[in-house]
């Protein structure tokens, strides 16, 4: 079997998410092919992930501020877009009757 198959299997192995047939040949290849072997074993051993704090703390009144205000710009940049194109095929349409 290919090892690009093997490759693209690997993480539903991994998991144990393949069939039995799948595994049992997933399971053969890596016996023989020590490329995809040590990327088993790669895979298999889990991964620290570390966790970014957020730059604004969401407790303070600041930071939530900040948010509001940021947020309300963002709505209101896009509500004036909207009307815009709206009153333009309003206009295109009336236009072209």
């Amino acid at each position: 079997m290919k090892c690009s198959l093997i490759r693209d299997l690997l993480p539903l192995y991994v998991e144990g998410d393949c069939s039995k047939d799948t595994s049992l040949m997933v399971k053969e290849h890596l016996e023989s092919c020590s490329d995809c072997g040590e990327l088993y074993e790669l895979m298999k051993s889990p991964i620290d992930i570390k966790v970014i704090d957020q730059p604004v703390a969401t407790g303070s009144k600041d930071g939530i501020e900040l948010w509001k205000k940021y947020y309300g710009r963002l709505i209101l940049k896009g509500t004036g877009l909207f009307l815009c194109v709206y009153i333009a095929v309003v206009m295109l349409i009336l236009l072209l009757k």
